[in-house]
């Protein structure tokens, strides 16, 4: 009987498992997928690794192979290699390893063939610009603007286009398009900003502000990440520079209580920003704004209460029970239940009225149980926070080391901040940067401040020993 409820299921076809993904993007589909895929359907051995892509970070490997399947050295589906470069792109190690691959993938079908053999070279330009010239690029977005008619990324290529070629108030004009229509905009458009990229990008968020209810949604919840990151970044540079020494004066001690109450300003006028634009994608029921709000206001308990928390999971649970009508974005990633009980176990490790920690101890247990992919990294954070007992960090780090060795970068950098900031830990810089290094290039984008700022730490004797145990981890990591 089990046998054939099992050839039952995977008797589903493709479009079938299309249609179930529309429906619920966690639907259970790979072992329809595989079994397709195993009778040699390319367009599902792409969807399969597009499926384990978005799941989790660990199957990483897997899915690039699956891409690389589909592909099938130009004579299969050439517009594999657009996943395997969306999933390669801000994954320095990843991206180096498959460099080699990508340059003989290109000259294995015609530029211009068709739309697909255009968008394809494109999307592998915005990972890979170094395999292009500037006269085929010029030429792949003429070809690209004469065909697409919607869902186009053209200002992103421009953008990058000329940035790579140095024209930096053509690529500054294209951005600053591109970013009001796609997502994958604002990180590029930050980094290109350079040194006063804080600075710039916060100006740019104010004037786009007013415009915020025309632009799509996943994006305005996309820039309030950003601007999250950019308060993140200030608290964690004023914090690292604060002197260890007592005032000698009053002078001195005037002169640093008047740094912190302008630091204190700066931290109150980004939250103002970061919570505009959250709240806007909020008001549209876009589900991950009210994740990402939750999360934000749990990181700063003294100048928060929890029951905007306890409101936004309310609102998420009733959301579950009444089926709402989602965004492709939260369709093809929806929130999970076990997403929601996750945010519920953090809410009860804040320091707030609301504290249990046996409570978020059952409900981590109860994580695991459903095999929810976090689940210890929560159990992680309890010992971390010391809700149990005294803070347990020898614990923590064991948890966190047993999923980065799944391949969970989340892990790398709860490592890396522990060894910086813990409590009841020795702080160790170079163990910190090593974790964070290996965190950054497997694609952790957080984890890039945090190097830079350790890297002023270290000498350059101790920053290739720390880089030389990063690779290590990586190997660990994803072998």
């Amino acid at each position: 009987m089990l046998a054939l409820a099992s050839s039952a299921h995977a008797a589903r076809s493709l479009e079938q498992v299309r249609y179930a993904l529309f429906q619920d993007g966690q639907a259970e589909v790979e072992e329809d997928l595989r079994h397709l895929a195993a009778r040699g359907d390319l367009a599902a051995t792409r969807l399969l690794g597009e499926v384990l892509a978005s799941r989790s970070p660990a199957n990483t490997t897997q899915a690039i192979d699956l891409f690389k399947q589909a592909f099938a050295d130009g004579r299969g589906d050439i517009g594999a290699l657009i996943p395997l470069a969306r999933l390669l792109d801000n994954k320095p190690r990843w991206r180096e390893a498959n460099r080699t691959y990508m340059r003989q993938s290109l000259s294995r079908f015609t530029p211009g063939r068709d739309f697909i053999a255009v968008d394809t070279r494109l999307e592998v330009f915005l990972v890979y610009p170094e395999l292009f010239t500037q006269d085929e690029v010029t030429r792949l977005i003429e070809l690209y603007d004469r065909a697409c008619l919607i869902y186009c990324h053209a200002p992103l290529y421009r953008a990058v286009a000329a940035a790579r070629y140095g024209d930096r108030n053509e690529a500054e004009k294209w951005f600053q398009l591109a970013v009001e229509s796609d997502p994958r905009a604002v990180q590029r458009y930050y980094d290109f900003l350079g040194e006063q990229r804080n600075v710039l990008f916060r100006a740019f968020a104010e004037r786009l502000a007013p415009r915020m209810n025309a632009l799509p949604i996943d994006l305005v919840h996309r820039i309030a990440q950003q601007v999250a990151n950019i308060r993140n970044i200030e608290i964690s540079t004023f914090n690292n520079n604060r002197p260890t020494t007592r005032a000698q004066n009053d002078e001195e001690k005037a002169a640093r209580e008047l740094k912190a109450k302008a630091h204190a300003s700066l931290v109150e006028q980004l939250d103002r920003e970061v919570l505009q634009w959250l709240d806007n994608a909020i008001e549209r029921d876009f589900g991950p704004a009210m994740l990402s709000k939750a999360s934000f206001l749990m990181t700063a308990p003294d100048r928060y209460s929890p029951e905007p928390v306890l409101a936004l999971i309310q609102r998420l649970e009733q959301r579950q029970n009444n089926s709402p009508t989602l965004s492709m974005v939260e369709r093809e990633n929806p929130i999970t239940p076990q997403r929601i009980k996750a945010l519920r176990a953090s809410l009860h490790m804040v320091l707030w009225r609301t504290l249990d920690p046996r409570l978020s101890q059952r409900l981590i247990a109860e994580l695991q149980a459903e095999q929810y992919p976090e689940a210890l990294l929560l159990e992680g954070d309890l010992y971390s926070q010391g809700g149990l007992d005294e803070p347990d960090q020898d614990r923590a780090l064991a948890l966190y080391m047993e999923e980065a060795r799944q391949g969970s970068v989340n892990a790398l950098l709860r490592i890396a901040r522990l060894y910086t900031y813990g409590r009841a830990i020795c702080r160790d810089n170079g163990k910190a940067y090593a974790f964070a290094y290996a965190a950054h290039e497997l694609g952790d984008l957080r984890a890039s401040d945090l190097m830079h700022s350790l890297s002023t730490r270290l000498t350059p004797e101790q920053r290739d020993t720390a880089t030389a145990e990063g690779n290590r981890l990586i190997e660990e990591s994803t072998l």
